[in-house]
């Protein structure tokens, strides 16, 4: 009776929202809703039925790791090799600014690339044997489970989603990386900064990214031209002209909705406000193309 009952009760919530779902409903209705917060992008985004395949090859710890498909790059290269040398150099970037806060991957050796991709600058995060415990999350499920069939231990992946929560302890990370990142974050920024300060421990930072004031004379200027940032330089000069932004004392200014928002802060706002939470430890313009990097210690 128990099951007669729940199979009638389905069949009539589907009955009054299947009018609701026509063939014009699409992935991009939601990733285009700013109420829905809650987002990422699922293996197969055409249906609920699918098979994911596993392939199967033999993984040496420390061996090396193939290159992922093209598209999933994320925009960041055209040739394989491009491909790896600028994960490496992004990674490179990341460590000599904490080095000047005299940290290094012996001192940081549990470590988040928050929004990792297929891993592009993860897998060049430098192993200590015996201590490092490399975690990589993104919102798109297929990069993860590319990841998790190609990439051994010391790794570790999952897919989150765009709220801000992550599946950590609290005071249990060295070091989180966010690589733009915080620049496709609108409302939702101050709770993600939170969650990462409670999983880090004591000392441990964050390293963040952002579009700030310079980004947007480094796009107008020398990006430009870069076919590689035609589409985004496009979007924001037609924002920037229509809002007539320069005339606007801003806190910061945004264009689409999360996960594809590009967010533009004024630096001073956002330095002064999360101050508040963490220590910032530096401000470094371009250090991630066209982005600033804020590293932030926990206290």
């Amino acid at each position: 009776m128990l099951n007669w009952a729940k199979s009638y009760i389905r069949k009539k919530i589907i009955h009054v929202v299947e009018p609701m779902i026509d063939e014009s409903t699409t992935h991009d209705k939601i990733l285009n809703n700013p109420f829905t917060s809650g987002k990422l992008f699922p293996y197969n985004m055409d249906t609920t039925d699918y098979i994911v395949e596993y392939q199967g090859s033999e993984k040496v710890p420390g061996g090396n790791i193939p290159v992922p498909p093209i598209e999933y790059w994320e925009g960041y290269a055209e040739t394989e090799e491009n491909y790896i040398e600028c994960g490496k150099k992004d990674i490179g970037t990341i460590l000599n600014i904490l080095s000047n806060a005299n940290e290094s991957a012996e001192t940081l050796t549990k470590v988040l690339d928050l929004g990792c991709a297929a891993g592009r600058m993860l897998r060049h995060y430098p192993q200590v044997p015996g201590k490092s415990e490399l975690w990589g999350c993104d919102i798109n499920s297929k990069y993860m489970i590319w990841c998790q069939q190609n990439f051994d231990l010391p790794f570790y992946f999952f897919t989150n989603s765009t709220s801000p929560h992550l599946p950590f302890e609290d005071n249990t990370l060295d070091l989180v990386y966010c690589g733009s990142v915080f620049t496709h974050i609108t409302d939702t920024a101050d709770a993600w900064l939170l969650e990462i300060r409670r999983i880090i421990r004591k000392g441990g930072y964050a390293y963040i990214t952002i579009h700030d004031q310079q980004t947007v004379e480094l796009i107008f200027t020398k990006y430009k031209d870069d076919p590689l940032f035609y589409d985004f330089v496009t979007a924001v000069g037609d924002f920037y002209q229509k809002a007539d932004v320069a005339t606007h004392n801003y806190a910061y200014f945004s264009i689409f909705a999360d996960p594809a928002s590009q967010v533009f802060y004024n630096r001073d706002y956002l330095v002064n406000k999360w101050s508040k939470f963490l220590e910032i430890v530096s401000i470094t313009p371009a250090a991630h193309d066209h982005q600033t990097a804020i590293p932030l210690r926990k206290r």
